[in-house]
């Protein structure tokens, strides 16, 4: 039998004030040994101040932070015993790629040639022993957030923090580090906590996601925890694409919408409701026996390379639907009379207006 992962991160009633205004309320979680944790949530919601919280460079107004066990809430930076990589990368410009990494270790009093091997192994990780001589100024952004990696994880931390560190590269190269760091997270073995609003980074990167608003979780749970079965509408909106109907329920439980009854997974309780569908669930000219089939007319074409969208005039709103470009399929023009058909799964139903 195995055994479940032991606990290495625990924050126990974290609260963060300004004044009179809570910006963190009051914010529970534990993160176990060797796992990676996104924050995930727009700008203002506490992600980025939680995660200084963790480093030390933020005081809680009130809680605990505890690391094996162990309360760390009042111990300075230099004594947490965290690699951090800043979204700025902060690298030092006089000093060569080398140094840069083997920095932190000299800080830490560790033996000239003990730092140099273990700057030159970190930088072989990371596919950078090339460049030990560079300066940081002849290095590309994907190499010097590399770099900053190398030296993040030299000093061997207990626990790696990561500070949007991906938001200042050009897509294609976010994607290429996307599996870098992920791949050198679980070949080290480390506990990493990463800071992001891109869903994408989240959803791809990490084990588990914390998707916070207003200084607050609202879903903490696996990626597919979160995508497929959204706590809340704003998750759902937050974590990928959505449409929302106006809805109700009946007495009886019957749903319905645009003026077609609808089938869905949840139970439902009687009253006002929004009802959320992503685009890429649903299926267009719908010939099967689905769930919930409504009739349209499209409205617009949208060629986005590999997807194509489609605006559907469905009753008095509009449905959005994304179809993968097909070679073989007979293209759609505005005005054509289409029936979308999607499951009683993919029709995610939540109190009226809720945000």
């Amino acid at each position: 039998m195995t055994s479940a992962p032991e606990e290495h991160l625990r924050l126990e009633g974290i609260g963060v004030s300004f004044g009179a205004v809570n910006v963190i309320p009051s914010l529970d979680l534990s993160v176990r040994k060797g796992e990676m944790v996104a924050f995930l949530g727009p700008s203002g919601c506490g992600k980025t101040t939680t995660l200084r919280i963790i480093a030390g460079l933020n005081k809680p107004s009130r809680g605990q932070i505890k690391v094996g066990g162990r309360d760390i809430t009042q111990l300075p930076i230099h004594d947490r015993d965290m690699g951090m990589v800043f979204q700025s990368y902060a690298l030092f410009p006089h000093m060569n790629v080398a140094r840069n990494v083997a920095f932190g270790l000299q800080m830490r009093n560790v033996p000239a040639r003990e730092a140099e091997t273990r700057a030159t192994q970190a930088l072989e990780m990371v596919q950078l022993g090339h460049l030990a001589h560079r300066k940081p100024k002849e290095l590309s952004g994907g190499q010097q957030q590399r770099v900053a990696l190398a030296r993040a994880l030299v000093i061997e931390p207990s626990i790696l923090l990561l500070d949007e560190p991906l938001s200042n590269l050009d897509a294609k190269l976010r994607d290429e580090m996307r599996v870098q760091i992920r791949a050198l997270q679980q070949q080290s073995g480390i506990t990493a906590v990463f800071v992001t609003h891109d869903q994408v980074e989240a959803l791809s990167m990490c084990d588990r996601v914390v998707v916070m608003r207003g200084g607050q979780v609202e879903q903490f749970g696996t990626p597919t925890e979160v995508y497929e079965r959204p706590a809340t509408a704003f998750v759902a909106n937050f974590v990928g694409r959505t449409n929302r109907l106006k809805g109700t329920v009946t007495s009886e439980g019957t749903l319905t919408a645009a003026g077609q009854q609808l089938r869905s997974a949840t139970t439902l309780a009687p009253g006002a409701v929004d009802i959320l569908v992503r685009p890429h669930r649903i299926r267009l000219q719908e010939t099967g026996e689905a769930a919930n089939k409504v009739e349209g007319t499209v409205s617009s074409i949208t060629f986005i390379g590999d997807l194509v969208q489609y605006a559907v005039r469905v009753g008095g709103g509009e449905i959005v639907v994304e179809e993968a470009t097909r070679r073989d399929r007979s293209p759609l023009a505005v005005g054509d009379g289409v029936t979308l058909g999607w499951s009683a799964e993919d029709t995610l139903v939540y109190p009226a207006g809720e945000k």
